[in-house]
């Protein structure tokens, strides 16, 4: 029975948290020991038995001081009713319960029928569906109680990454993780837990309606909602890994949460899975990651907000050509917190010493380019991205590495006559020599023109992101970037083959 357990990774996540909390195991070996001495359904009952207490948290004070900190009561006595225990009443769910209102309260909700049977129905296993085989009405499906029992352990318990995900839904990853790799990763989230916010923290809006903490991440550092997934908890955990000056020690287990099928499941019922790669823990080793994820929203673009979101996020995850160039096909200006980024993806096809020139082409161009543009303030602004539209427009005209040179050699120099820097003519010989393919040598100046001109506009601002993907920025911010047209994408030169036709590859629906 044990064996079917582990063999599925809801259930399998629910056996290993119950003999890390309820039997200290740490390891493989000291796991499959807990499992020979002890009864298991006796230990899931338990284990369930306590998170019921971690369900509801209490604020009891009808009226807060509005944008106050405030503190509430976990709620031990669950009361199934409907519209006893609600938000109106005080009463607010913590974000890793993966059970909706509905599914709580009610005659048949979770709170009056807490312990499973061996039907997987959703009040135990969110993702839970019925089948119709041979019959003529579809019936829940059947397994072990031992199965149905881990399951529900999964569904409650907080030592899992999760957060709100809409007004009243909520979600989490669930990684698929082999079974030494999960004991670790939950040893790991054990010891995070004092540098979380406490579960009955909140803080009250203008209204005083108290917000809990944890709803923007049940693990630290989290970044902004749409990373939620592989990138968002390994940049949160990895940042957190960071400044406690033991990366080293949870490198493994982000290794392999990163490396892994990760399942995202939601309240509302759009669940999805991801996959990712080992670069996404060296860019969070490498304190990349995190500040790419949070400075995103000044990414400036006529796309909205969501493809910009879609886009970055599917990049991040493969970090393949594929991906990149369907990146850069949304023309847009990006914060220079993107210029490490930049160099992660480049650096490991190509010398340093090429990357730096790459780079310096590209920073005279977006330097030149303000030279020449005409007037001050916003409207200087204005035209200088236009030039760089314009500049932007050629390169995707050229149809080879020397062509693409020499025009815009001399369409730059043209701008205020100031040559070239002694630092770029690496790029430019290897490129002329054929080193590089159009490709190559377009997408390393495209991607560092875009950066934006100042340190300044790296300065974030949390309180400022608006809808749309574009945010007023500090200082000398560049205006939005132009949409992308047809002589921008890679369609226009031919070299498109090979991009991934389907939008969301490398984030696929649940079967």
């Amino acid at each position: 029975m044990v064996d079917g357990v582990r063999s599925y990774y809801f259930s399998r996540y629910g056996l290993a948290e119950t003999l890390v909390t309820q039997f200290g195991a740490r390891t493989a070996e000291e796991a499959e020991a807990a499992m020979q001495e002890h009864d298991l359904e006796k230990a899931l009952e338990a284990r369930i038995r306590q998170l019921m207490g971690e369900i509801r948290v209490h604020f009891p004070d009808p009226e807060y001081s509005p944008n106050s900190v405030v503190k509430g009561n976990q709620v031990q006595e669950l009361d199934g009713a409907p519209g006893e225990q609600v938000g109106a009443n005080g009463y607010f769910v913590r974000p890793h319960v993966l059970l909706g209102d509905g599914q709580l309260n009610g005659q048949y909700g979770f709170i009056n029928s807490p312990l499973p049977g061996k039907e997987i129905i959703q009040r135990y296993y969110p993702p839970a569906t019925k089948l119709s085989v041979g019959k003529a009405s579809a019936s829940n499906v059947k397994k072990t109680r031992l199965f149905a029992l881990a399951c529900t352990v999964t569904t409650l318990t907080p030592l899992k990454a999760a957060r709100r995900t809409g007004d009243s839904d909520r979600g989490a990853v669930i990684p698929d993780l082999p079974f030494p790799e999960l004991l670790s990763y939950l040893d790991l989230y054990l010891d995070l837990q004092p540098s979380l916010a406490g579960p009955t923290q909140a803080t009250t809006n203008d209204d005083g309606k108290p917000f809990l903490l944890q709803n923007e991440g049940t693990f630290p550092d989290p970044p902004p909602g749409w990373t939620f997934g592989t990138l968002g908890v390994v940049a949160g955990i990895g940042s957190w890994a960071r400044k406690n000056g033991f990366f080293d020690d949870a490198k493994l287990v982000l290794e392999a949460l990163a490396n892994r099928r990760v399942y995202i499941i939601d309240t509302s019922g759009t669940n999805r899975s991801e996959t990712a790669g080992s670069h996404v823990a060296t860019l969070a080793r490498e304190g990349i990651l995190r500040p790419a994820l949070e400075n995103a929203w000044k990414i400036q673009t006529n796309a909205n907000e969501e493809d910009v979101q879609r886009v970055l996020r599917r990049w991040l995850l493969r970090f393949n050509p594929a991906y990149f160039r369907d990146f850069l096909s949304l023309r847009a200006t990006y914060p220079r917190s993107f210029s490490p980024l930049f160099d992660a993806y480049f650096m490991p096809d190509y010398d340093p010493s090429l990357v730096s020139s790459a780079r310096a082409a590209a920073q005279h161009i977006n330097t030149q380019a303000y030279h020449a543009a005409d007037g001050t303030g916003e409207t200087k602004r204005q035209n200088k991205q236009t030039i760089l539209s314009s500049l932007e427009s050629t390169l995707y005209d050229c149809d080879n590495g020397p062509e693409l040179i020499a025009r815009i050699s001399v369409q730059v120099g043209r701008l205020t006559g100031a040559d070239f820097p002694p630092d770029a003519q690496e790029f430019f010989d290897r490129t002329t020599a054929g080193e590089l393919t159009l490709e190559e040598a377009r997408n390393l100046l495209v991607a560092y023109m875009r950066l934006r001109g100042t340190a300044s506009d790296d300065e974030t601002t949390e309180s400022e992101p608006q809808s749309g993907g574009a945010s007023p920025e500090q200082g000398e911010s560049e205006p939005i970037a132009e949409a992308a047209d047809a002589e921008s994408s890679d369609a226009s030169s031919g070299e498109s083959s090979g991009s991934p036709t389907d939008l969301d590859d490398a984030i696929s629906d649940l079967p």
